[in-house]
C-alpha cells in the first residue's frame, strides 16, 4: 500500500513539534473530547484525551487531580500571554508562557494539571513529584505521555520546568523518549538518521523518518499497523508495528504456520 501527503500534511499529527521555532501553521481542526468526567470544560484532541482518561482510571487515586487547561484557541492563548505581561513582567512570561501559535495547548494535545488544594495558580500550578501526582508521572509515557518541559533541558526547549505540563506523543514514542532522556526537540532530530530502509526497531516498532516533498509518497507493508506524522519541521515520523507478511514467512520452516 502506498500512500500520499502534501506539504501542509507535515504539520499535522501526533509528533508535531511546537515551540518558537516551529510555530503551529493552522488553527487545530482536531476532533476534542472532554477527558475528564468533573470538568466538561477541559477538552483534548480526541486520541490523547481517551488515553488520559485511561491514565486516570488506572490511578489509585485520580480524585486528588485536576485539570488546570486543555485546548486552547489563539485568541485565548493571546489573552493569557498578554495578562501574564502586565500581572508578571516579560521575564517570567516568557519563561512559562508561550507566545502565541507557539502553545502546545493549540494543537489539543497537552495539558496542565495540579494537585487539588483551596488555592491553586494557574500559571505555574503544583504538581509535586510525590504521591498519587508522581504515580502519573510514572505511568504517563505507558498512555503516550511525556513531561514535555523538564528540568536542565530548558536551554533546548526554551521554556522552563513545568512539572505540570504533560503532552501526547503516543506509544511507542513516549516510553522511547523516557528511555532516552530526550524532549520532543532532540526526539525529533534524532529520528531523522533512520530510513526506511535501516529503520531504529524498538521491541515490535519499526521507527523512520521521511523528508517531506510537495508530494510525497509512503509504502506501507500489507497487514502491518501503522501511524504516520508529521514533524511540523520537514518531514514525516513512520511507525510500523508487528512483522510484515515475508518476515513471517521466512520464520515458517514447518509448513504449519498460521496466517
Amino acid at each position: 500500500m502506498r500512500l500520499f501527503f502534501t506539504k501542509e500534511n507535515i504539520h499535522e499529527g501526533s509528533l508535531i513539534l511546537v515551540n518558537r521555532n516551529y510555530p503551529l501553521q493552522k488553527e487545530s481542526g482536531n476532533v476534542l473530547c472532554a477527558p475528564l468526567e468533573t470538568q466538561q470544560e477541559i477538552r483534548m484532541e480526541e486520541t490523547a484525551g481517551k488515553n488520559l482518561y485511561r491514565l486516570f482510571v488506572n490511578l489509585a487515586d485520580s480524585s486528588q487531580i485536576a485539570g488546570v487547561s486543555g485546548y486552547r484557541t489563539k485568541h485565548e492563548q493571546v489573552q493569557i500571554f498578554e495578562d501574564s505581561l502586565k500581572e508578571n513582567g516579560k521575564e517570567f512570561t516568557e519563561t512559562y508562557v508561550a507566545f502565541p501559535d507557539c502553545s502546545e495547548h493549540q494543537t489539543g494535545l497537552a495539558i496542565d494539571l495540579v494537585k487539588k488544594s483551596e488555592e491553586i495558580d494557574f500559571i505555574c500550578p503544583d504538581f509535586p513529584r510525590e504521591g498519587v501526582c508522581q504515580q502519573f508521572r510514572e505511568q504517563a509515557a505507558e498512555y503516550g505521555f511525556i513531561e514535555r518541559y523538564p528540568k536542565e533541558k530548558e536551554a533546548v526547549t526554551g521554556i522552563g520546568e513545568e512539572p505540570w505540563h504533560f503532552r501526547y506523543v503516543g506509544t511507542p514514542h513516549a516510553q522511547i523518549m523516557r528511555e532516552k532522556g530526550m524532549v520532543l526537540e532532540e526526539y525529533t532530530e534524532w529520528l531523522k538518521q533512520f530510513s526506511r530502509e535501516k529503520p531504529f526497531r524498538w521491541k515490535e516498532n519499526r521507527i523512520y523518518y521521511v523528508r517531506g516533498q510537495e508530494e510525497t509518497g509512503i509504502s506501507i507493508p500489507d497487514n502491518t499497523e501503522y501511524h504516520i506524522s508529521g514533524n511540523n519541521v520537514d518531514g514525516f515520523v513512520v511507525t510500523l508495528t508487528g512483522e510484515t507478511n515475508e518476515k513471517r514467512a521466512g520464520k515458517c520452516k514447518t509448513g504449519k504456520c498460521k496466517n
